[in-house]
C-alpha cells in the first residue's frame, strides 16, 4: 500500500513545500514525533530542531527555529518561526548562516537563547556541505 501523507510546510517568509509525502519526523518540544498515514491527530509546539521529510525515498532536512505543527486525518501543517533547507543549500549560504549564529551567540544573554544557538550551531556543523 502506498498511503502518503499531505504535507504543508510555511514559514513567515514562504511556502516551503506543499505535497504528499511519506514520512516526517518532527522535533517537538517533547521530544521528536515520526508521523507516517494514519497518525492519531495531535498538535505540538516545536523546538529548534531538523525536519526530516521522506518523499520515494529520499530525505530532506531543515533546521527550524520553532514553530508548531498540526496532525490531522487530513494532514500535516507545520508553522516555523524560521527554516533553513539544510539538503539543498550551496555551502555560501551555510556558512552565512553559521556566522550569523556565532554573532548572536556572541550577544546573547539568556541560557535558554545560548542553548538555543549552540543547538542550531551544532546543527549546522553536523549538517555542513
Amino acid at each position: 500500500m502506498a498511503a502518503k501523507i499531505n504535507f504543508d510546510f510555511v514559514s513567515p517568509e514562504s511556502l516551503i513545500f506543499s505535497g504528499e509525502v511519506d514520512m516526517i519526523i518532527l522535533p517537538g518540544k517533547e521530544g521528536d514525533a515520526g508521523i507516517l498515514p494514519n497518525h492519531a491527530p495531535f498538535m505540538t509546539s516545536l523546538r529548534v530542531g531538523v525536519v526530516e521529510v521522506t518523499i520515494n525515498s529520499n530525505i530532506k532536512k531543515y533546521l527550524v527555529d520553532g514553530g508548531f505543527a498540526d496532525v490531522s486525518s487530513e494532514g500535516i501543517t507545520l508553522l516555523a518561526e524560521r527554516s533553513f533547507n539544510l539538503t539543498e543549500s550551496s555551502s555560501d549560504e551555510h556558512s552565512q548562516l553559521l556566522n550569523e549564529v556565532n554573532k548572536d551567540l556572541d550577544k546573547a544573554e539568556s541560557d535558554k537563547e545560548k542553548e538555543d544557538l549552540n543547538t542550531k550551531k551544532e546543527i549546522l556543523l553536523v549538517n555542513k556541505n
